[in-house]
């Protein structure tokens, strides 16, 4: 298959599921099959590179608006947690910032194929992996931390993030949203230990908005 016919579809596909239908249901209603098309993609496209640059391209919208509005520089260490086995985010946020970006999850064949794609996109001397659980993982060290929308229990990461993170912290928190820009997950109260300072919304993946938080 050429790589313009496989672009071509992939293109369709996005718009079906992301522009057409995740903006006229309710978006929750499908998330397990978003979370399920989500690995799938990224367990084939970690092995096959025209897959991989495709759904890289699918992400690089909503990641230069978050590298943006979080004023991620070389300087900063960044934490992405949920990363999966395609670590699109962490390896767009290390080619576009040289930041040192640390990427880990919970699966552990997930972490393996996501340092095969590391090592052959020869990205080792800006981007790690490990497979660590957020809920424990030492955050003291970041200053900008992603959590990222395939996180389970995205609430108790959070209160676990408020109560280790240094004040100065950035965390940037993606996630489904409704017509008004609400988040759609009613477990989560940011106003416990968040304040919101910005949000910037993705074009490409339809109902998703990424939050910019400061520890209260």
């Amino acid at each position: 298959m050429s790589h313009t016919l496989l672009e071509r579809k992939f293109s369709i596909l996005q718009t079906l599921i992301f522009k057409q239908i995740g903006n006229k249901l309710p978006t929750n209603s499908l998330k397990i099959l978003m979370d399920l098309g989500f690995v799938l993609i990224e367990k084939v496209g970690c092995k096959f590179g025209a897959i991989s640059d495709l759904y890289l391209k699918l992400y690089h919208d909503i990641v230069t608006k978050e590298i943006a509005m979080a004023r991620i520089s070389s300087q900063d260490r960044v934490l992405v947690i949920g990363s999966g086995s395609l670590p699109a985010t962490p390896a767009l946020v290390a080619q576009s910032t040289h930041a040192h970006v640390v990427s880990i999850d919970k699966d552990s064949t997930a972490v393996k194929e996501a340092t095969q794609y590391v090592s052959s996109h020869h990205l080792e001397q800006f981007l790690t992996i490990h497979c660590a659980d957020g809920l424990s993982y030492p955050v003291e060290q970041f200053t900008v931390i992603v959590v990222l929308y395939g996180v389970k229990h995205p609430a108790i990461v959070l209160r676990y993030l408020a109560s280790r993170i240094n004040q100065d912290a950035r965390v940037i928190l993606r996630m489904i949203t409704d017509s008004h820009g609400n988040l759609t997950d009613k477990t989560i109260d940011l106003s416990q230990s968040f304040q919101i300072i910005d949000h910037v919304h993705s074009e490409t993946l339809g109902s998703f908005d990424s939050f910019l938080l400061r520890k209260n």
